[in-house]
Formats: C-alpha cells, structure tokens, sequence
C-alpha cells in the first residue's frame, strides 16, 4: 500500500513559522529590492524558519509568477566568432552565475542557422539574450521584435539595430589611438590590414578609427591603404601585408583587427626580408596570448571580457525591472599595450 506524500512546505508555512507576513517570507526569500528594507533579524529568522521546515524553492512557480525565467541565452554566429571571443564567453558565464542567471551558449555556423535557432523557441519568456553577431542579418532577425516587445537583448558587438542596447568594446577609439600612436612615432605610410566583407560591424568602427586619426594629423585617407581580407587570422595578416606591399613597398606602419592578423604580417614582412619594428611597425587587437611570446611581442590593445560581461549582464536586470527603459549603448575603453612590434619611423628630411 503506498504511502501518502509528505505535503510540500509553503510560504504560509514558514510565514507562520517565523511570525511574518507572506509577503515579508516572499521578500527575503527571492531576495528582491523590497529585502533590503527588512531588518536583520527578522530576514535571519525567516530563513532560519525555512531551513528548519525543509523549504525548497519553486522556481518554475516564480518564472510564471513574473513572466520570465532565470535563462539567459548568449547566441554566437560562425565558430570563428566564438574563438575569437571565447574570453568574453568564460567571463559571461561568470557574471550570469553571480548575477543568478543560467546560462545556455549556442553557436550557429551562419547566418541561417542563427535564424534557425531564434525562430524554433519561444524567447519571449527567457530572462534575456546577448548576442555577439558581426553581420547585417541581425537587424533581419526577430531580435529587434522581442526587444521592441520587452525582452532584453545585449549586443555585445558594435552598430547593434535601432531598439536593441549595445554593450561593447570601444573599437573606434582603440584604433584611433594605434593608428595616432604609429603617426606619432613618426610614421606616415600606414595600412589597415582588416576584413569588410564578413565581419563588417566591428570592421566598420575599427575604419573609422583609423581614418580618425590620419585626419587629426593632416594625413590623407586614401583607401588604397587598406587591405580588405577574407581570411579570418594568421592567413589573412599574411596573404594581405603581401598583396599590401606589392601595390606600397614604401608602408612603413600596419595596424591589424586583430592579433592574429598581425602575426601573419610580421611573418610575411620577414620572410620578404624586411624586420619588425626596425622596418615595420604593427599594431594588432585583443592582446592574445600568442602575441605575448612572439618575438618581436606584439603591441596590441587588451579587451575587457569581465567589465563586458558585468555590465552586459547589470543590463538585462535593469531592464528586467524597467521593461521600457531606453535602450543604452556602453562603450568600454581598451588598454593599449606598447610592446616591441612599433618603433620609431624612417628619418625624414628637416
């Protein structure tokens, strides 16, 4: 004969227990805004009375209660996107943990596949979406909708579509400044080693940067000094520095979109005889490890993974709370590092 279940201890039961309202147990218990107005011991008797009774959680109960749940997605188009910022990725699996979230990565090998992803789930009721998508077809997507809708979307990439908040490193500053730092050392032939094509929303700002400052120093912005590849790293930095130097033999400065893409200019510009700083300034993006140890070392900007990651997720709480917030962009300035890839620029008359 079976035994009758143990009834499930409630709310009203550790309320009766500690001698407080329901509402009072519901505060301290889910720990919102209202707790903090609670004194110490009365929230200590409350959870002194749930531990004693057994009290477990209902989390399914409390998501339908509110309208979402504690999931938070973090969605990566192509895998060389999710290489490049695997950092970024670790971090935000941190901060969701922190911030009581769970979190679920999906990487989708294109733009399609994202499409895919985003149309088979009812994301309505998930607690937020970050996003880390370098290509026009998010803005195609149903993202724009559900944010429009109230559900909080975080690009983590630059140039996100109107309505979605934008949580991001600040590339046009960083390339602003390698680019003035290489014009500084006295430089006056500088390249951009970058890629339009595939990933065009960060390209974009890098570009912009870079023009930014050949203009402050009175230089010419002629595109005939950028290189556009469509390889994603080492190749790309290597195939473009010797395409670059058969249309300027006379370049003196490259600055890369990201690290990796500088390595492969140092190696091509080596292998053509020429040496690194003495005959080729570089300047790369991301501060990876293999930069750090290459001879010469990489100069090269450090990205921001946890105050991305902190703030992106800050974000969608704030706008879990505040569901018609203005969307917001944050721009993270990056750390340059100057290390043994630039120097000083050929000597010029006068």
């Amino acid at each position: 004969m079976a035994r009758n279940a143990t009834p499930r201890t409630t709310l009203k039961d550790v309320a009766r227990a500690a001698q407080v309202s329901l509402s009072t147990v519901s505060y301290v218990l889910n720990n919102n805004e209202h707790a903090a107005r609670i004194s110490a011991p009365t929230r200590e008797r409350v959870w002194a009375a749930a531990a004693r009774l057994g009290y477990k959680s209902d989390p399914i109960g409390r998501a339908l209660q509110r309208g979402y749940t504690n999931q938070v997605i973090l969605l990566i188009v192509t895998w060389d996107l999710a290489t490049s910022h695997s950092a970024t990725a670790m971090a935000i699996s941190r901060a969701a943990i922190a911030n009581g979230f769970e979190l679920t990565v999906h990487v989708a090998d294109d733009d399609a596949a994202a499409e895919s992803f985003l149309n088979r789930r009812l994301l309505h009721h998930w607690g937020g979406i970050l996003v880390l998508w370098d290509s026009p077809a998010m803005a195609a997507s149903i993202l724009p909708q559900l944010a429009a809708e109230g559900v909080p979307v975080i690009d983590l990439l630059p140039d996100s579509p109107a309505g979605i908040s934008v949580v991001t490193a600040d590339r046009e500053d960083a390339f602003r400044r390698g680019t003035a730092h290489m014009i500084e050392l006295g430089h006056r032939q500088i390249a951009l080693v970058c890629d339009l094509n595939i990933r065009a929303k960060t390209t974009q700002r890098k570009l912009a940067g870079y023009r930014r400052a050949l203009a402050e120093a009175g230089l010419p912005a002629d595109d005939r000094w950028v290189e556009n590849v469509n390889e994603f790293g080492f190749e790309g930095g290597h195939h473009g520095y010797r395409r670059l130097v058969a249309r300027h033999p006379d370049v003196t400065g490259v600055i890369c979109i990201n690290d990796a893409m500088a390595l492969g200019v140092i190696a091509a510009a080596q292998e053509a005889g020429r040496h690194c700083p003495a005959d080729l300034s570089v300047v790369g993006f991301g501060d990876f490890a293999e930069g750090r140890y290459f001879r010469p070392r990489l100069t090269t900007f450090a990205l921001s993974p946890n105050r991305v990651a902190r703030q992106a997720l800050e974000l969608v709480v704030r706008q879990r709370k505040q569901p018609k917030a203005e969307r917001r962009e944050e721009l993270i300035t990056e750390e340059f590092i100057v290390r043994e890839s630039t120097g000083a620029g050929p000597a010029r008359p006068g």
